[in-house]
């Protein structure tokens, strides 16, 4: 009997060791954990959170809060959200929650999801019981909204709310950006909107406050346009591309100043095409209160010199022409009218698959120039979209034969909506066209602008009538509206209108739209291009995305001769 007792007493005990070490374990990795993360050892800290937070224990909640801190540290942001979100999902009531949120917040901005740091910041405040967490959200969620929303964006979060209290600090919100914006009469509307329909809300006295101290803001200081362009060289030689281009800079803002009282200046600086001629310039711009933003350059090694200084300057610079990629990426103040060729690639297959549900498609590409790099944004847009590339050939430039690349297009003929050739020398063109007849390959061709010169196209009408190509420019001589703005132009300035006097006007005409609208200041103007302005061109329209590049190009048809505008298309990114 004794025997047995002592044996169940021993079950018992083994039974509540193996309850109770499995714990002091945990606490005790937890312990080392803590230690590392507190030491920046962040790697390692990592793998023991992770270990602790997949299994069911007294720790978990913490291990899995510090995993979400500890990828935030690593920089690993995108892993960092979805830890989060997966979080609030399950503990929305742990005493974390309120952190993990903040920390959500923080993966989303690094991210550039604007719009998503701001709505996530807008739940904590909706669901947080703590105080202090409230007001952090809400400073949180101003800085965002001042840096990095539209008015539009604020708008339809406000519309959409339905919390009273929330809404009113939305439409606070929404008047400080109107305002910001220069739009006086709806930042008084919106203020007045608060004022009569929220005076149990918080934000009430702020919107008093706020309307009656309004005038304060309303500046009436001179304001000019900065130039910079390479009007000559570094030896003295005429840049004519530059000077064509500052012609229709000049008219287009002859043409704003006469319908106004309050002169817009241009202040112009001839960069030289030279590195420290460039870094002067804009300390001149920068230490001018009445320069509000700067046109320019025009070529893209100028722009790498300009966005390697943009920690120098709070001004915005639009350069009418250069189009290497990641100019606009990592900051908030270069902007791109001509689109580069990643998204001109990108913005086609949009086109060819949304506005014309076009399924399947073959590319063929020169391995030179700027060919690969079109047919690569081509087919990585029409595969995320939906579409197929059932066939890619590539050759190389000014080859005399294609026969091959051309034979191995026939077993898919029959299932092909069309065919992308992104020619980088337009006597490549006659080549393809020809081996295509040859080989009874009858397939409608898409492709870039150098096809606007193209050889060939004539001789091989039964294709070539097929051919749709996008550009940067298009101008239609026949049409009235321009012609009407040639012989003005050429009136006043005695010269005619060139394709480069165009990149610099409408490039002009889209930031004097700008300032039509709103009261200038250098915040205000980059504002009122993050909310999607649209300017009417001759060349092009122009509207900038997020990552402040222009989306539109020129969708263009061939028959007979002659090139058609079928549309200035606009695309996403």
């Amino acid at each position: 009997m004794m025997n047995l007792k002592h044996t169940m007493l021993v079950v018992v005990v083994l039974s509540y060791s193996a309850y109770l070490f499995p714990q002091i374990n945990e606490e005790q990795k937890l312990a080392e954990a803590l230690k590392l993360f507190k030491d920046k050892k962040y790697g390692s800290a990592l793998i023991t959170f992770e270990e602790i937070s997949e299994k069911e224990n007294k720790k978990q909640t913490l291990a899995k809060f510090f995993v979400i801190k500890t990828l935030t540290e690593l920089k690993k942001f995108s892993e960092a959200e979805k830890a989060a979100l997966a979080f609030l999902e399950k503990f929305s009531e742990s005493r974390y929650a309120d952190e993990v949120s903040i920390l959500l917040v923080k993966s989303y901005l690094e991210q550039k999801k604007y719009k998503s740091a701001f709505n996530q910041t807008i739940n904590l405040i909706r669901e947080t019981n703590s105080a202090s967490y409230k007001i952090e959200a809400k400073s949180i969620a101003e800085g965002i909204a001042k840096n990095y929303l539209s008015s539009y964006d604020l708008k339809e979060f406000a519309e959409k709310e339905t919390d009273r209290k929330i809404k009113a600090f939305l439409l606070f919100s929404l008047a400080q950006i109107y305002n910001l914006e220069g739009e006086t009469l709806k930042t008084e509307n919106t203020l007045k909107e608060i004022i009569e329909n929220y005076s149990d809300c918080e934000e009430y006295f702020s919107a008093k406050n706020y309307f009656y101290n309004s005038e304060e803001n309303k500046k009436s200081a001179d304001n000019t346009i900065g130039v910079l362009l390479p009007l000559t060289d570094s030896d003295g030689k005429t840049n004519n591309i530059a000077q064509e281009m500052l012609e229709g800079i000049k008219y287009a803002f002859h043409e704003l100043n006469i319908q106004r009282e309050n002169k817009i200046g241009l202040l112009i600086r001839n960069s030289k095409r030279n590195e420290e001629q460039i870094n002067k310039i804009i300390e001149e711009f920068n230490s001018d209160e009445s320069i509000k933003a700067v046109i320019g350059p025009v070529y893209s090694d100028e722009s790498e010199i300009v966005v390697s200084s943009l920690n120098k300057t709070d001004l915005i610079f639009i350069s009418p022409t250069a189009t290497d990629e990641d100019l606009s990426d990592n900051n908030d103040q270069f902007y791109q009218a001509n689109p580069p060729f990643t998204v001109r690639g990108k913005v086609f297959a949009q086109y060819v698959y949304l506005k014309e549900g076009k399924k399947n498609f073959a590319i063929l590409n020169s391995l030179d120039g700027y060919s690969p790099i079109l047919s690569k944004s081509f087919a990585d847009e029409f595969q995320k979209l939906g579409g197929n590339i059932l066939v890619k050939e590539t050759y190389r430039s000014k080859s005399i034969d294609l026969s091959r690349q051309i034979s191995n297009l026939i077993p898919h003929i029959g299932n092909l909506d069309g065919i992308y050739i992104p020619l980088s020398d337009r006597s490549d063109a006659e080549v393809i066209l020809s081996e295509m007849l040859k080989q009874n390959v009858i397939l409608p061709v898409y492709g870039n602008q150098d096809w606007l010169n193209a050889k060939g196209l004539e001789t091989s009408s039964t294709i070539s009538n097929t051919l749709k190509i996008t550009s940067d420019y298009f101008i239609d001589y026949s049409d009235k509206t321009f012609a009407d703005f040639n012989n003005n132009f050429l009136n006043t300035t005695g010269k005619e209108v060139t394709r480069n006097v165009l990149y610099g006007y409408d490039t002009a005409k889209f930031l004097a739209t700008v300032l039509r609208s709103i009261q200038p200041t250098r915040n205000t103007i980059k504002l009122k291009i993050a909310s999607g302005l649209k300017s009417i061109g001759y060349h092009n329209n122009i509207s900038f995305s997020k990552r402040k590049r222009n989306l539109y190009l020129n969708i263009l048809s061939y028959s007979d001769g002659k090139f058609y505008l079928i549309e200035k298309y606009r695309g996403t990114e």
